[in-house]
């Protein structure tokens, strides 16, 4: 649609700024972006990482400039674009935590959850928002010990998860839009042309963004971002490698070898970072690592105040109340209370079972549901169902 027909259907809060108004009206079309761009960035908010005591005073501190970002699309009548470096394929821990190798019905959730933040903005501000979802999962897999052909068959159920369920408000990079491949890669990537060319895009990704001097003792000592991310990648990466180099070796010595991979691991996000930041300016960056909160907005993929809020580490529940909780995969199948539902012939997610005990709850309030619900141990969270969080938010 050209700019000036979709101007037309804008409220007056959304109108083209037109080139022959004064100097004086001009500043006002401004004010009311900067309104609109407010109203954005709180439902933004909404879903943003919210399980730590000071997550408000955090995003507080990045308010001014996700604005300014936000700015741009506003006082364009632009659509507004986010980008997420996030789904890079599923935990290498298939003992506890996950089910196997493809997206599940945790995935489901998160990418719903993205695509009902974007239709919240599309209510406020017609133009609407996009999440374009940066998997890094070539970055780190062959450290992770996660096959190339895993991280393909991660990335592509994704994308056809994310079609058939009408989630038109997310899009997925490719990897000619990170960097640059001395010979042109095929238009359309298939799993061999895929993985023939997955070092490739390590080794060009290091070339062009990489940091020969980069000191990264130094970068966790003095940079607070940094740091965060560091203590992150330390805590999942104890127990995504428990089964893979954690036997034959000492407590001390696996944790001294976690703490050789998570630096190997920042080393390399600062070179993908620096690719994100090239191909996608003026973005709104989305994160899901704790961050100080003044550069990138820090999300929760699922929506628990404490726990597993990134799908790939994790499985989810559904109660018998209607609420989903995510968890480890061991800790849910060992529950009696809970069994496992099949979609397309493979483990999707778990669910309580009903029992008498639920039926003569229904009939007397949902209160009592609560009371009848299992009781779950700190490594299983709550999370609030899509439809109901947009309800409560609006």
């Amino acid at each position: 649609m050209p700019l000036l027909d979709l101007a037309m259907d804008l409220p007056r809060e959304f109108t083209l700024k037109d080139e022959s108004l004064s100097n004086t009206v001009q500043p006002t079309m401004e004010v009311n972006g900067t309104k609109t761009s407010n109203a954005i960035l709180d439902i933004v908010f909404d879903y943003a990482l919210n399980k730590f005591n000071d997550s408000v005073d955090r995003l507080s501190a990045g308010r001014p400039n996700f604005l300014t970002i936000i700015d741009q699309f506003v006082i364009g009548a632009t659509q507004v674009k986010m980008c997420l470096p996030a789904f890079p394929f599923k935990s290498a821990n298939k003992v506890e935590k996950v089910f196997g190798t493809l997206p599940d019905k945790a995935e489901e959730l998160a990418l719903e959850r993205l695509n009902s933040m974007c239709k919240r903005i599309r209510e406020v501000y017609p133009p609407g928002a996009k999440v374009t979802i940066i998997s890094d999962g070539l970055t780190y897999n062959d450290l992770l010990n996660i096959p190339d052909r895993d991280t393909w068959a991660y990335g592509q159920a994704l994308r056809t998860m994310a079609s058939q369920k009408g989630f038109d408000y997310i899009d997925f990079s490719r990897l000619k839009d990170l960097v640059k491949f001395p010979l042109p890669l095929p238009e359309k990537l298939e799993e061999i042309t895929y993985v023939a060319n997955a070092t490739n895009f390590r080794r060009f990704l290091f070339n062009q963004y990489g940091k020969d001097d980069l000191d990264i003792d130094n970068e966790i000592a003095t940079n607070p971002d940094t740091r965060l991310t560091y203590l992150g990648y330390r805590r999942f990466l104890e127990s995504d490698l428990r089964y893979i180099y954690g036997h034959g070796r000492s407590g001390h010595s696996y944790k001294k070898g976690v703490k050789y991979l998570a630096k190997q691991m920042l080393i390399r996000g600062y070179a993908f970072a620096g690719a994100v930041k090239v191909a996608f300016p003026g973005y709104l960056r989305l994160s899901i690592h704790q961050s100080t909160g003044e550069h990138k907005v820090s999300m929760s993929l699922l929506d628990s105040k404490t726990g597993y809020t990134t799908p790939w580490h994790c499985t989810v529940a559904l109660m018998a109340n209607g609420d989903w909780i995510s968890g480890t995969m061991i800790s849910f199948k060992e529950n009696v209370a809970l069994e496992t539902v099949y979609e397309n012939g493979r483990p999707s997610h778990f669910q309580e079972k009903i029992t008498p005990a639920h039926q003569l709850s229904d009939a007397e309030g949902s209160a009592e549901i609560q009371v009848a619900s299992p009781k779950f141990s700190g490594d299983a969270t709550r999370i609030v169902p899509a439809p109901l969080a947009v309800a409560a938010s609006s």
